[in-house]
């Protein structure tokens, strides 16, 4: 897989979301999810107390924006009994579920190097956690991994080849490093 200097983390734009807690264990996931809604319809549920859920991140679908909900040192609402041990990103709805275009292989590609940037500052392997690997694992998740524990989501998806490209491009992304030195609160 050749490098893209084009593969480079969006403008991050802050809105706090009251839905979040204190972290009382050490981050050990980076869940992967995909909003219902779109980008501005995500921030929203995720920002409406009477929704109870949120997440750290939600990218645009174009790939070049995406909007910090909760601080990475807080606990954020997103994956039931993993939300202290796991920060969580919301990824477009079409790099899941539309035919994958030149133009959503890249957007796909930088949810990848966010992923791999929260994994290269936390520490952790870029590793796919899941079955019995969640009891302790350190790495990445879908929250569809998480089965009823995680609150029992089936995003971001359940296609296999999708979910291996997405892996092997997170994998790819923390390899290749270069990471700036900040990207949020």
């Amino acid at each position: 897989m050749a490098t893209d200097p084009r593969i480079v983390l969006p403008v991050l734009r802050w809105r706090e979301s009251p839905n979040q807690s204190e972290r009382r264990s050490p981050v050990r996931l980076v869940v992967v999810h995909r909003p219902v809604g779109g980008y501005a319809g995500a921030i929203r549920t995720l920002c409406d107390p009477a929704r109870q859920a949120s997440a750290h991140v939600v990218v645009r679908e174009d790939g070049l924006e995406a909007t910090q909900l909760v601080a990475w040192g807080r606990k954020a609402w997103h994956c039931e009994a993993f939300n202290s041990a796991a920060d969580g990103i919301e990824t477009p709805d079409h790099i899941w579920l539309e035919p994958l275009t030149a133009g959503r292989l890249h957007i796909m590609a930088v949810c990848a190097r966010i992923i791999a940037f929260r994994l290269h500052k936390r520490n952790l392997p870029a590793t796919w956690v899941h079955g019995a690997g969640l009891i302790s694992g350190h790495g990445f998740t879908r929250h569809y991994d998480l089965g009823a524990t995680g609150g029992g989501h089936t995003n971001p998806t359940l296609d296999p080849h999708r979910w291996g490209l997405f892996v092997s491009l997170v994998q790819h992304e923390l390899a290749r490093g270069e990471f700036r030195h900040t990207w949020g609160r």
